[in-house]
């Protein structure tokens, strides 16, 4: 089993990869194109300040995303590794809350709606058990 997970160095650069990769792509697609799919309405998407604040946020992804991926080979000391897994796994949870809390689900508020919204969610999901599955593994190798 330990040889089908990912190590700490792959776990980091599937994760920040992943990231950068999912934000380049919506910047591909173009912001206000991919935000129409999660049916926000038209006077919003074609506000400047929305407009403004989601581009920050998808910079903001692109930036944590590399930022993840290049802590994979950083970070060396086991005992580094483990508090950052358990940190980012911390912050990864409460940013998987936050995108299910408004998707449109019976966990969401369905701010954002259409089956698409609960994509973030999903993907919130498999970066937590990347994370889980880290911690669980380093906190037996102590």
């Amino acid at each position: 089993m330990k040889n089908l997970l990912p190590n700490f160095k792959t776990t980091y650069r599937i994760i920040g990869g992943s990231f950068a990769f999912l934000s380049l792509s919506l910047f591909a697609r173009g912001l206000i194109t991919s935000m129409r799919q999660f049916k926000v309405p038209e006077e919003t998407l074609s506000s400047l300040h929305y407009i403004d604040a989601i581009f920050w946020v998808y910079v903001h992804m692109f930036v944590i995303g590399m930022l993840v991926f290049f802590m994979g080979s950083a970070i060396t000391e086991e005992k580094y590794q483990f508090r950052m897994s358990l940190f980012l796994f911390v912050a990864t949870c409460f940013y998987t809350f936050l995108d299910f809390r408004t998707s449109d689900s019976f966990l969401g508020n369905s701010l954002y709606q259409g089956d698409a919204s609960i994509i973030p969610g999903l993907i919130g999901v498999i970066v937590n058990l990347l994370f889980l599955q880290l911690l669980v593994r380093k906190s037996k190798s102590k």
